[in-house]
């Protein structure tokens, strides 16, 4: 089955195969700072703490480099794709982020299930719409050059509030009361060299 655009029919099981790739890569990098043993290059694009800030990172980056491989492949031929996908990304992005502030407001606590929960619909927000947006292309200009923009500032956000991020609560690991990478680095080495000693 397919989503059509005049120049180049694009297969559903790309759309799927996103889907599963984002889930998959996702996961992993929840887990892949800690399993570096706390790497700054490796924070860059991976979850360095609970916050809900960090858990962006692990939608963003998987769908980033998946909708690079596919731009490479569709090549141009289908108007208006990046500027869909960058709409889709930033819905299911701001998704995540509604999704978990009223859930956790009205049962005053979050729940690991209901964070899985979120996730995986944010996936089929960003998938499933943009073949929705790019069908309806008529009625929605492909701003490439704006997505790309979009695209760029948000990658360095997420690498700069890495390090420096507001001290606002989006950005506070709840379980820790941290802030980014810098306390949990320090506070991990701390612990290592008390229990060393």
């Amino acid at each position: 089955m397919y989503y059509v655009s005049k120049n180049m029919p694009v297969s559903r099981f790309f759309t799927v195969l996103g889907m599963i790739f984002t889930g998959i890569t996702g996961t992993l990098l929840h887990f892949l700072f800690q399993w570096s043993t706390y790497k700054p290059a490796i924070a860059l694009f991976s979850s360095v703490n609970e916050s809900t800030w960090e858990h962006l990172k692990l939608l963003f980056f998987p769908v980033l480099l998946y909708t690079l491989l596919e731009c490479i492949l569709y090549k141009g031929r289908v108007p208006g794709f990046l500027w869909a996908r960058t709409l889709s990304l930033l819905a299911g992005l701001a998704f995540i982020i509604a999704g978990f502030y009223t859930y956790s407001g009205i049962l005053g606590k979050n729940y690991m299930a209901a964070d899985i929960s979120l996730f995986v619909i944010a996936i089929l927000i960003t998938f499933l719409l943009t073949p929705a947006l790019q069908k309806w292309r008529k009625n929605l200009p492909p701003r490439t050059c704006l997505a790309i923009l979009i695209l760029f500032i948000l990658t360095v956000l997420f690498f700069l509030f890495t390090f420096y991020p507001p001290h606002i609560g989006l950005f506070m690991d709840p379980e820790t009361q941290n802030y980014g990478i810098l306390q949990q680095v320090g506070n991990t080495l701390f612990k290592n060299i008390r229990f060393s000693v």
